[in-house]
């Protein structure tokens, strides 16, 4: 590749890019990570995770970061401080979404300020696979569950809907077509069986810009890394654009270049490669 731009802000992704399938961040990645901070390169997570999931994650490995989180909805300096952004879905795109998943009988999320309310009990969100992590959590924030607590939660701004597939549910091309039906909002995917329905200026591509403006960083200065369409735009407009070995295609196909997978340190080694130029890291 050629014409490598100064990498001084790195956005990356966490589920399947900074975390490994364990759910971790590597040593590799998190010495990699530190490095960058030292050599004055601002590295920030960007996910589609609620801040304070995603705060718990950097904090319990030692990182200290900005944290863009609900897929650019929610932007924070540091973990659980500093808030300086923040998008909802406006009431009413809200209110039918709501009633779209209600007559297609769906299971979801809803994600507002320290919230998590789930249509379901089961499954379990990811954030609540940790008992010990979950104790903590909770000190944040606040679940609730079923028909009336969804309900309810539209009386508060929320960020996201997050839909899951189920063998008992419609396939989720059906879902997207019914919910692409209402106005002002986006439609995105963390992976192959959920849906994201998000505001429509809130994504991790303008997520990225808003954070980079704040800082003073050219967007050409920036390194974006992710596997998910929801990770898209953020590597579309990023000067470089990093998929993950077990990227989409879709992903890879709109990136500069390719890294390693999320098990063998891709994080790392596109950090030690596109922003140190080391030699003897193969990605």
């Amino acid at each position: 590749m050629q014409n490598i731009p100064k990498i001084k802000l790195i956005a990356a992704d966490m589920d399947g890019t900074l975390l490994n399938n364990q759910g971790k961040i590597s040593e590799y990645n998190l010495k990699m990570i530190k490095k960058a901070q030292e050599n004055g390169i601002v590295f920030a997570i960007s996910t589609g995770r609620f801040p304070e999931n995603a705060a718990q994650i950097a904090l319990d490995a030692g990182l200290e970061c900005p944290v863009i989180s609900l897929n650019g909805a929610v932007i924070e300096l540091s973990p659980n401080r500093e808030r300086i952004h923040e998008v909802f879905l406006e009431k009413e795109a809200a209110k039918k979404v709501f009633d779209c998943l209600e007559e297609l009988n769906e299971g979801y999320y809803m994600f507002g300020r320290a919230a998590v309310n789930s249509r379901r009990d089961y499954p379990r969100h990811i954030s609540e696979a940790d008992p010990e992590a979950l104790k903590t959590l909770k000190k944040r924030v606040k679940y609730a569950y079923g028909y009336e607590a969804c309900k309810a939660a539209l009386d508060e701004p929320q960020y996201k809907f997050f839909i899951y597939h189920s063998k008992d549910g419609h396939p989720l091309k059906e879902v997207y077509d019914a919910l692409n039906q209402i106005n002002d909002i986006d439609i995105t995917a963390s992976s192959d069986i959920n849906l994201e329905v998000m505001p429509r200026n809130a994504n991790k591509g303008l997520g990225l810009k808003v954070l980079a403006d704040i800082l003073g960083i050219d967007m050409e200065n920036t390194m974006a890394l992710g596997d998910q369409m929801n990770d898209l735009q953020m590597i579309e407009e990023a000067g470089l654009g990093i998929a993950m070995a077990n990227a989409t295609e879709r992903v890879k196909s709109s990136a500069d270049a390719v890294t390693d997978h999320c098990n063998d340190d891709g994080v790392g080694k596109a950090i030690a490669k596109y922003c140190f130029q080391e030699e003897g890291q193969q990605v």
